[in-house]
């Protein structure tokens, strides 16, 4: 796993960018903007990573304004770019580099309840898992209620809240056996109920390897005072990035007590169960399931056995875009 900073090259781009544009309009200018660039450029390209193997803790510098609280992740596989730097000649013919500060990415969410909510960033393609609250507005009072949102494909999602602590730890599932590489973007939420995100840090692996598994954590602690007492509150969000071979071919087998097959529900009908989020009514006589899928890769079948005393059918399908999905079909057993 090699960890990558994603601004350090498209900084520098910027800087020679806007130095070719200054010197055309300046041509006087030229030997100062040459230095100026190699002083710039040498310490972003020689920089060191800015993703530890275990995640990290972001730094004072980085985080926003007590007026917004860490709400979430956004998962890309591009980095953000930032804005470029101005450049400008002072009255001295001197270069001046003007820092245009974080940006921020702002999004929308709409929808209040719990999974059904969505969060978009105009101008980006990734995938997000927040905890939000909702803010007053004309139709709710303000509340300290959490919302729990998720897009597809997040896995196992498991939520931890207590008055010292809000935790959120999922799983990705992704194609083993190719290169990958994730950005893991911090997401805000302003008290006014404004989302908003910040460009993360990315890491990088050759090949994940089947049952491969990679952890970025994200975690901020805010202190508030309150009628002369100080309260801490850690916020932490960890997406671990899991390989995992490709099931090819799924089919669910349902078994009469002298195992013989009732009824075969394929691929495309059960896609068709899940995505109608129907739940699945066994005939009577049904003993027990055996869900059987093909792995790529391997020479043998993946079967998996589901009893009277199964409420779902649980297995990961592979999509287009890399990552393996989480299908959950409800079971009615007659």
């Amino acid at each position: 796993m090699k960890p990558r900073d994603p601004h350090h090259k498209s900084v520098v781009k910027s800087l020679f960018a806007a130095m070719r544009l200054l010197t055309a309009r300046h041509p006087a200018a030229a030997g100062f903007l040459s230095a100026a660039m190699l002083l710039l450029a040498v310490p972003l390209l020689s920089g060191g990573c800015a993703l530890s193997e275990s995640g990290g803790r972001l730094a004072l510098e980085e985080l926003p304004g007590q007026d917004a609280r860490l709400a979430g992740v956004f998962v890309t596989t591009e980095p953000i770019e930032p804005e470029p730097p101005e450049l400008k000649l002072d009255s001295r013919g001197q270069i001046v580099v003007k820092d245009t500060g974080t940006q921020k990415i702002y999004g929308s969410f709409t929808g209040y309840d719990a999974g059904a909510g969505t969060v978009t960033f105009p101008g980006l393609n990734g995938y997000g898992i927040y905890c939000l609250t909702a803010p007053e507005d004309e139709t709710h009072e303000a509340t300290d209620a959490k919302y729990n949102v998720s897009d597809y494909p997040f896995a196992n999602s498991h939520y931890y809240f207590s008055d010292q602590e809000e935790r959120v730890e999922t799983d990705l599932y992704i194609r083993a056996g190719r290169f990958a590489k994730y950005y893991f973007n911090p997401v805000y939420q302003q008290t006014d109920g404004q989302i908003y995100l910040l460009a993360g840090s990315g890491v990088s692996s050759d090949s994940f390897v089947d049952g491969q598994k990679f952890s970025h954590g994200l975690s901020e602690s805010v202190s508030r005072t309150e009628n002369g007492e100080q309260d801490t509150i850690t916020l932490g969000f960890t997406v671990n990035i899991i390989g995992s071979a490709l099931p090819q071919k799924t089919e669910l087998l349902l078994m009469d007590e002298a195992n013989r097959p009732l009824e075969r529900y394929g691929e495309e009908r059960l896609e068709e169960l899940a995505a109608a989020g129907e739940t699945l009514a066994l005939p009577e006589g049904t003993a027990y399931l055996v869900l059987r899928q093909a792995i790529e890769g391997k020479e043998h079948d993946s079967r998996r056995l589901f009893d009277r005393n199964a409420e779902t059918v649980e297995y990961m399908v592979p999509a287009e875009d890399g990552y393996l999905y989480f299908r959950q079909l409800p079971l009615a057993w007659h």
